[in-house]
């Protein structure tokens, strides 16, 4: 069974609620609780229901304003804003919003004109939102992984002489691929070998036993506590490539647009509470 039209009004009631609690925290106003379903006693002695309200001071003035909110799914009749005129004549300093989904007669516009009530369109957003906008942002991510299967550090001919002959000199140590492994002859790191992996040439192109020398004249390579000079690097190394495809899709983001009646103006509020005012 589907929501009765009270059940119905109460769940646009506490939509709008949200959302301006959301403008006025995006805005800056501080320490401003927007309520909903109170009742405030006018001049006449007589209690109004206000389906949601909210008051802030600045200034030395206090501001009160309040939302008359109507989940029609047709345009609201000039009788409905001559009735919530009524409550605002009654209360002093109030400030008066109309909030529906779909729209307003043209007698309902003229009169909120006449009297300064603001008419909004207030709704989740629909396809016809988005029309002449862009709706759905479309991501193809291809991921070029390089992976080195062979790394071999050409060593300097003068080191090679200095090695006296019938001598081996053996390194085996383990070194974290982010920390440097080459350096300068003063000391300063001149590559990691995430940082070699990351430099490997490629087209793009899923590819296996690519070849590459990454030059190093007058460098060192240092492992351990064992250094050895060098002219540079070779690698040997293939290439993967993942494609991901992704679909952005705006009603994903979008809690509600606001359009001011009278001067067409759109307020976007996303599902993280961002405002935006996209251009007409």
């Amino acid at each position: 069974m589907g929501a009765t039209h009270v059940e119905r009004g109460t769940e646009y009631e506490r939509f709008v609620q949200a959302i301006y609690q959301a403008l006025l925290d995006a805005e800056g106003v501080e320490n401003v609780d927007v309520k909903h379903n109170i009742k405030i006693q006018g001049n006449s002695g007589c209690d109004h229901q206000i389906d949601v309200y909210w008051e802030f001071r600045m200034a030395g003035q206090t501001y009160k304003t309040a939302v008359e909110c109507k989940a029609f799914d047709k345009s609201v009749p000039v009788g409905r804003i001559r009735d919530f005129y009524g409550v605002l004549v009654d209360i002093p300093n109030l400030i008066g919003v109309f909030a529906t989904m779909v729209g307003y007669q043209r007698g309902a516009k003229m009169f909120a004109k006449q009297h300064g009530i603001s008419l909004k369109e207030l709704r989740a957003p629909t396809d016809k939102d988005w029309k002449g906008r862009v709706k759905d942002i479309r991501l193809t991510l291809r991921a070029v992984v390089p992976t080195i299967t062979d790394f071999a550090p050409r060593v300097s001919a003068a080191f090679l002489a200095s090695i006296p002959d019938g001598e081996e000199v053996r390194i085996t140590s383990g070194f974290k691929s982010d920390e440097p492994i080459i350096f300068d002859r003063s000391g300063t790191p001149a590559a990691t070998y995430e940082e070699l992996r990351q430099s490997l040439p490629s087209d793009s192109k899923a590819t296996k036993g690519l070849k590459h020398f990454a030059p190093f004249p007058d460098h060192v390579f240092w492992i351990g506590r064992k250094s050895i000079d060098i002219d540079g690097v070779d690698m040997t190394y293939d290439v993967s490539v993942t494609e991901n495809h992704t679909i952005i899709r705006g009603e994903d983001f979008a809690q509600a647009i606001i359009k001011d009646v009278a001067s067409g103006e759109l307020t976007i509020v996303d599902k993280d509470k961002q405002v935006r005012r996209p251009r007409i």
